[in-house]
């Protein structure tokens, strides 16, 4: 069994248990950061570890350890397990409630738990990590009427787009984008997106995850001389779309076969994705070579 961290001690992942009266499971009060491993190497750690503090601030849940000291143990975790290729998962708790009243705003002195594990991966193809076919075909989009519950922050709470997917979106889609209240698209379930009008490749600015992935693909497009712009993007800005996908830390970057009902010519052989792709397989392997 793989190596984990609960706490400040390492144990083995099968022994990792929460307390039913921890507010992480009673109340579903917990934060949650993945970061991708490359050889051993964590690609943007301390973006993700900067988040996970930022989403605690938020949520007032004491972070029970420095960032550093997550980050030496991050890499602890992973010097254990040595697998070729992983994910980092960070997990924290609000932890059990010392006080717990009448109202959620009068509980107090709380017991925060956070763990990290380690799962391996094997990912099919350098540019195409969840399959070459499927990153051709290209994924198919549908936008919904539901929005995640406290969009800028990352915690475990997915039952909007785990109910939207299923019930709403139906088998005939691969996934789903949230759309805000005010009309705009924010993200997908699980990543963000960007598609290229009139040559400017566009992402959305508000209302959703700032993701790590999304962060670096705009490094790449400035550097690319690929124009970027946050804008709002409606369901309709689709048609005028020539090409579009998402981006997260397990999928990368993932080309969109059709949006609703605006189908695109090409997926992985679009010329902006193309060249995102390229720079993004070549920016991992700069990153491996200057950590190693």
């Amino acid at each position: 069994m793989s190596a984990a961290w609960l706490d400040g001690n390492f144990v083995d992942r099968a022994a990792l248990t929460i307390d039913p009266a921890d507010f992480g499971f009673a109340r579903g009060v917990a934060l949650f950061e993945l970061a991708r491993i490359y050889g051993g190497i964590p690609l943007h750690l301390d973006d993700h570890l900067q988040r996970l503090a930022h989403g605690a601030g938020l949520l007032n849940i004491a972070m029970p350890r420095s960032l550093p000291a997550l980050a030496d143990a991050a890499r602890a975790v992973i010097a254990r397990n040595r697998f070729a290729h992983s994910a980092l998962k960070f997990y924290l708790t609000a932890g059990q409630c010392g006080h717990e009243q009448h109202t959620l705003a009068s509980c107090k002195d709380f017991t925060p738990h956070l763990m990290i594990l380690e799962t391996e991966m094997q990912p099919q193809h350098p540019d195409a990590p969840s399959g070459l076919d499927y990153y051709r075909r290209g994924q198919r989009l549908k936008t919904v009427p539901f929005m995640r519950e406290l969009p800028m922050v990352k915690s475990i709470n997915y039952m909007a787009g785990f109910y939207a997917t299923r019930e709403v979106a139906g088998a005939e889609w691969d996934d789903i984008l949230f759309t805000h209240h005010e009309g705009h698209v924010t993200e997908a379930t699980r990543s963000n997106l960007f598609c290229v009008i009139d040559g400017v490749l566009c992402t959305p600015g508000r209302g959703m995850l700032l993701g790590v992935t999304r962060k670096i693909v705009r490094q790449l497009a400035a550097q690319c001389g690929i124009p970027v712009q946050e804008r709002d993007l409606r369901p309709a800005d689709f048609a005028r779309a020539s090409e579009a996908f998402t981006t997260g830390s397990i999928a990368e970057l993932m080309p969109a076969q059709r949006i609703d009902d605006h189908v695109f010519a090409q997926t992985m052989d679009a010329p902006v994705f193309q060249k995102l792709r390229r720079a993004f397989t070549a920016y991992i392997q700069a990153q491996c070579r200057q950590a190693a």
